[in-house]
């Protein structure tokens, strides 16, 4: 992994988001200790791990299938949550729903996001 490559996709991230990025961090599945982050406590890395954890479970039980790419949480404050689960990686950002272009984010950041990390891995 390269931490230095970890670091500009998230500064990438940051710049194209703006004032909308309120928190990132991406944290071992294993045990939910982050690797890279901004604006981020160890608690939102495990929270993050915990949540695509619970989540997946959930569906499982239920005959459902697992997350994708990404999901996304519409919470209470004008906050979103948007978890990717990347392999032995998790990638949470906390927006400001008030400020984000959720097309934009769907469609462009989230992939663009991906591609960066797996670049970083690789």
């Amino acid at each position: 992994m390269n931490i230095a490559k970890l670091n500009k996709a998230i500064e990438v991230l940051k710049n194209n988001l703006g004032d909308s990025l309120l928190c990132t961090a991406i944290a071992l599945e294993a045990d939910g200790q982050s690797i890279a982050g901004f604006n981020a406590n160890p608690k939102f890395a495990a929270l993050i791990v915990k949540i695509i954890k619970v989540t997946n479970d959930a569906v499982k039980i239920s005959g459902l299938p697992e997350i994708g790419k990404y999901a996304t949480f519409d919470l209470q404050d004008d906050r979103i949550l948007v978890v990717l689960p990347l392999g032995e990686y998790i990638w949470g950002i906390l927006l400001d729903s008030t400020k984000t272009q959720m097309g934009l984010l769907l469609n462009m950041e989230i992939p663009l996001a991906i591609e960066a990390f797996a670049e970083a891995i690789s």
